[in-house]
């Protein structure tokens, strides 16, 4: 973000509107294409597993969309694993 949108955002007062956009264009500098919300998705499944906490229907359904569309994608792009 230059200093001149800085500046515009906080004269318009829109620091809150402009805040989450920039957070996430700064962390999808190091992890693109979703690899943030991969990560955390793992994470979450590891530790549940870890401490024998369920999981909800919606996340258990989300996750193996997730993992089913991972492996036909790779199944598509001939990746093995």
């Amino acid at each position: 973000m230059t200093d001149l949108e800085i500046m515009l955002a906080k004269a318009n007062n829109v620091e809150n509107e402009v805040y989450p956009h920039e957070v996430n264009k700064k962390l999808t500098e190091k992890h693109p294409c979703g690899d943030e919300t991969a990560l955390l998705r793992k994470e979450i499944k590891r530790l549940a597993t870890a401490l024998n906490v369920p999981l909800s229907e919606e996340f258990e359904d989300y996750y193996r969309e997730a993992e089913a569309v991972k492996a036909e994608v790779k199944e598509i792009c001939g990746i093995d694993g």
